[in-house]
């Protein structure tokens, strides 16, 4: 609190505020995305070693040192102090308790009510949990794209076998050229077969952010469920499920949102949740009434990686979300800006800079991806990650473009070569 009322003079608001629909906003001016002052005091609130440069957030996020010390004296709490618990009061461990406060604010976080929000390990167990519990007629078709992440198709493969329906991957274009085209190739395909239709908010392989409130909306009207896998939106870009008008929204907090890792959600819609049984049944099984509950509850969990969880949350409303996602926004814009520049680049990410975030894919000729990710850390201790035809190479706020330079530099030597 002390960082963010001093360096960053960032108003707080009250945790009560934070369980509410919407998080309360920042009143004071936002700094400029380009501010390198301002950007220099959150980049002190990391860990991250000064000579390595982190460019994965797809994968992983790194954490604030406070999440990391709020989630190990939660850990040193439980390992010196366990005796004093009696039951009674807070909960020691997860995966019994409602988690009502964390999912007021992951509530706020994506607007929706409380009740529509389950705490999850992750986007597969979370995808896993809506795939496992539809009955799905046999013959039952459920689209998805012909990029998405395999832990996101699997479980629809799993259920399609299961019941005995079909799975159709629709191809669409790397990159995608624009909202139109997708759009047209996605409700194009749907038939009077199809029952669910998956696909990714932002694509993991190309930063692509895909029109799905448009997309949704004609699922809708054709009768068709709705599943958004939202594993590189959350912390990176707003997500107003309401207004997407998605059934199902699947995300995590330990990408974007810099949390620890193993923690994610599941949204579902409550008029469309008692369509979807429990997969793992503890007490709250049946739990109608708040069916967020029913699927958070699994049985015992970790309480410090919740903590971290919440101080995740905390931070990041803290900055302001606007705040934080203009500068994601920045810093991707300038490095795409930097590699259209270069000779032999080939970009993967949208030539429309209003499709992508802090996610940039890109290749050069004659460049294997592997060694294009193994070239930017021999040479400047710079970690993108390899990809398809190249590397993802992701921007957050404690990335600098003095940073994102060097990355340029290395990139226009080895398409020089």
């Amino acid at each position: 609190r002390s960082f963010l009322k001093s360096a960053l003079s960032a108003p707080l608001v009250s945790s009560a505020a934070f369980a509410q629909k919407q998080p309360a906003r920042a009143v004071a001016a936002l700094p400029r995305p380009e501010d390198p002052a301002y950007w220099s005091k959150v980049r002190n609130q990391f860990l991250l070693a000064r000579d390595k440069v982190f460019f994965n957030n797809g994968t992983i996020g790194a954490m604030p040192r406070i999440v990391m010390e709020k989630t190990v004296e939660h850990l040193r709490k439980m390992a010196t102090d366990i005796a004093e618990w009696d039951y009674q009061g807070e909960e020691w461990i997860s995966g019994y308790s409602d988690m009502a406060s964390i999912r007021g604010k992951a509530a706020g976080l994506i607007h929706c009510e409380p009740i529509e929000i389950a705490l999850t390990e992750n986007v597969t167990c979370a995808n896993s949990y809506v795939a496992s519990g539809l009955n799905l007629e046999p013959g039952s078709e459920i689209l998805i794209t012909d990029q998405e992440h395999t832990g996101g198709e699997s479980p629809w493969f799993n259920a399609a076998k299961r019941h005995g329906g079909t799975v159709t991957k629709v191809k669409i274009n790397r990159p995608v050229r624009d909202r139109d085209e997708v759009l047209y190739q996605l409700t194009s395909a749907m038939s009077g077969r199809t029952r669910v239709l998956f696909i990714s908010h932002m694509i993991t392989g190309s930063g692509a952010i895909l029109p799905v409130k448009e997309i949704c909306a004609e699922a809708r009207r054709r009768g068709i469920l709705t599943v958004l896998d939202g594993a590189q939106t959350i912390g990176q870009i707003p997500v107003d499920v309401r207004d997407i008008g998605c059934d199902a929204y699947v995300g995590c907090f330990h990408k974007w949102l810099l949390a620890p890792a193993g923690c994610g959600f599941l949204y579902i819609r409550k008029e469309r949740a008692d369509r979807v049984w429990s997969t793992l049944a503890s007490h709250q099984w049946d739990n109608h009434e708040d069916n967020g509950y029913r699927f958070t509850q699994r049985g015992t969990g970790s309480m410090s990686l919740m903590v971290g969880v919440e101080a995740a949350l905390d931070f990041h409303f803290g900055l302001g979300a606007e705040r934080v996602q203009k500068r994601i926004q920045y810093l991707g814009d300038y490095l795409r800006a930097g590699l259209r520049k270069i000779p032999k680049v080939k970009m993967f990410s949208p030539d429309d800079n209003s499709m992508c975030a802090g996610i940039t894919v890109y290749g050069i000729e004659g460049v294997t991806g592997q060694q294009l990710q193994d070239e930017m850390w021999k040479r400047g201790r710079l970690r993108p990650r390899a990809n398809s035809g190249g590397v993802r190479q992701c921007t957050h706020i404690f990335n600098s473009p003095e940073e994102i330079d060097r990355s340029l530099a290395i990139v226009r030597a080895l398409s020089q070569a």
